[in-house]
């Protein structure tokens, strides 16, 4: 996969006003991972939650069963054992209506709870081979001889949106000797005041790992269990420095931010932006969701900021998408971190994955529809937004003659939201109107249409012009989130027209980022069938649309390039 994120978790579990912080009530939890063999193989959970005064047939806990295609432990209500000040405390489970993200459970308790309630319940990581559809990096996987994962897939928690005084600690007393705990908010035992929500969509490694800086101290760090195939010092320093700009410019000095890596048995990565963490996966050889890991953090590192109020996941994720590809390259070239050459490639991969989608005329309803099974439709709001962002950017300088721009809005907005006020879609188009007038409204309501977005003219002036041109879309022929198996193979696609059939099983491939890198770049796969493997070569291409580039205006020099 080129992406996969789910950013607009990554910072709202983490705002509050403060009326809803008065007087938390503490939920403490322990975590106490099991290893045989020296092996972790298990992650028991221990929740103590004070007077939660639950009435009977109402729900005490809650956790997706699945979230975004991937599934959980999803715990039968057998597998919890809870206990309150008078006694036993019995559950009864029932699952919710599905929605667009998943498919939740609640558990009940059969009496009213008494006092304080303590819940007990744990499970091994996921199985997962080759054949495991890559999605959201949710589930609890082992690496090395420890776990690693977000805790929705393991932490059924206690119900609600009230804050709670949390306590976390790690029981490692069933690990081998020099094994540590990290959370997304630190290493070791930890304390906050959040939602419960927060347990979950947050990350979580044991066992013997590796990071930098190799003690684990200060604000920012990268881990793993399994040695990447990457110059961890050098990611990390770049890294840091850009992290250290981004968190300046949105006003959050000091933010701490935490970075997860773990392998897949499968040919492709995949990343996830969580509360101030983000984890990311590459493949058996080496891929990652990005040919660019650099940039690739810097898209998950935005996700910690720019975020809308509200509404469904399809109805602001050009906002959390689009203001990550948006800021992720702007900042890392204000920083410094990438130079003019580098911004100009990474500009026009995102116009190139914006035009050349089969899916770009999709309203936000239709692409959200298919987000999470087709990953066409999960790069439109991505290209989408990248697209409006830059043009609104273009626009709002034009009109200011240069004494606002974008980074106003984007700023306003966090600022309001820091003084609890809800900003959704609604004042988002007021924002735009104020700057630019009625017409505003209409380009806003014509990007979640699905009309076409034509860079502005002024677009990155004046180092770079926009010029028009065709292109011929990127068609793998199949799931792209399912890369050692042959599904959904598509009737009509190169592969297909090549003799590559459903259900093969995928020996070898090239590379997908080299693919959709190279325009003129063939497939060569080699699969197996019936026992026998065989080869195949095509063009993974449609048929040309029309497109929209970048390049750069001879005799502008660099530092006349303000962005």
């Amino acid at each position: 996969m080129r992406k996969l994120t789910l950013g607009l978790l990554a910072t709202s579990m983490l705002t509050f006003t403060a009326a809803a912080a008065e007087a938390p009530a503490p939920l403490d939890v322990v975590l106490r991972p099991h290893a045989s063999g020296g092996v972790a193989d298990r992650m028991d959970v221990e929740l103590r939650i004070a007077h939660p005064g639950v009435a009977a047939g109402q729900p005490l806990l809650r956790m997706p069963t699945t979230i975004v295609s991937t599934p959980t432990a999803g715990y039968d209500a057998s597998a919890i054992v809870a206990r309150d000040d008078k006694g036993p405390l019995p559950l009864t489970m029932a699952d919710e209506a599905p929605t667009p993200t998943g498919t939740y459970r609640h558990y009940d308790v059969g009496r009213a709870t008494v006092g304080d309630v303590v819940v007990r319940y744990g499970t091994p990581p996921r199985a997962v081979s080759v054949a495991t559809r890559n999605g959201p990096l949710f589930d609890l996987r082992q690496q090395a001889d420890g776990l690693m994962g977000a805790g929705v897939y393991f932490m059924a928690l206690p119900a609600g949106e009230q804050p709670y005084r949390i306590s976390l600690k790690w029981d490692l007393s069933d690990m081998p000797k020099g094994a540590r705990g990290i959370w997304s908010l630190g290493e070791g035992d930890q304390s906050t005041v959040a939602p419960a929500e927060l347990l979950a969509f947050s990350f979580y490694a044991t066992g013997s790992v590796k990071s930098v800086p190799a003690a684990g101290k200060g604000n920012f760090g990268l881990y793993w269990l399994v040695q990447p195939p990457f110059d961890m010092n050098d990611l990390s320093t770049g890294i840091q420095r850009l992290y250290g700009y981004m968190a300046h410019f949105f006003k959050d000095d000091g933010a701490p931010y935490r970075v997860f890596i773990r392998a897949n048995p499968y040919p492709a990565g995949g990343g996830t932006a969580l509360a101030k963490s983000f984890m990311f996966g590459y493949g058996v050889d080496g891929t990652t969701a990005a040919s660019d890991t650099q940039m690739l953090l810097a898209h998950e590192m935005t996700h910690n900021w720019p975020r809308l109020d509200g509404g469904e996941h399809a109805a602001t994720a050009w906002y959390t998408e689009g203001m990550a590809e948006y800021y992720s390259v702007v900042l890392a070239r204000r920083a410094g971190v990438i130079d003019q050459a580098k911004f100009l490639r990474v500009v026009n991969d995102h116009a190139s994955g914006y035009y050349s989608n089969p899916y770009v005329a999709l309203t936000n309803t239709q692409a959200g529809a298919k987000f999470w099974s087709d990953a066409r439709a999960q790069r439109v709001p991505y290209g989408r937004g990248f697209m409006y962002l830059a043009r609104v950017d273009a626009e709002i300088r034009a009109k200011s003659g240069g004494t606002r721009s974008l980074d106003d809005l984007v700023l306003e907005v966090l600022e309001r939201q820091r003084k609890g006020e809800k900003v959704g879609l609604e004042q988002w188009v007021a924002m735009v109107v104020r700057e630019l007038g009625d017409s505003a409204r209409q380009e806003y309501e014509d990007m979640v249409a699905g009309k076409l977005i034509e860079p502005a003219p002024t677009g990155f002036a004046p180092c770079y012009r926009a010029v028009e041109a065709a292109e011929r879309p990127f068609d793998l022929g199949y799931d792209e989130m399912r890369l050692g198996v042959v599904a959904d193979l598509r009737a009509d696609s190169p592969a297909a027209r090549a003799g590559v059939k459903e259900g093969d099983l995928i020996v070898k491939s090239s590379p997908k980022q080299a693919l959709m890198d190279d325009p003129a770049k063939q497939m060569e796969i080699t699969v197996k069938r019936d026992g026998q493997e065989r080869s195949f070569t095509y063009l993974p291409r449609g048929q040309a649309v029309a497109s929209w580039h970048w390049e750069r205006v001879q005799g502008v020099e660099d530092s006349a390039c303000h962005l």
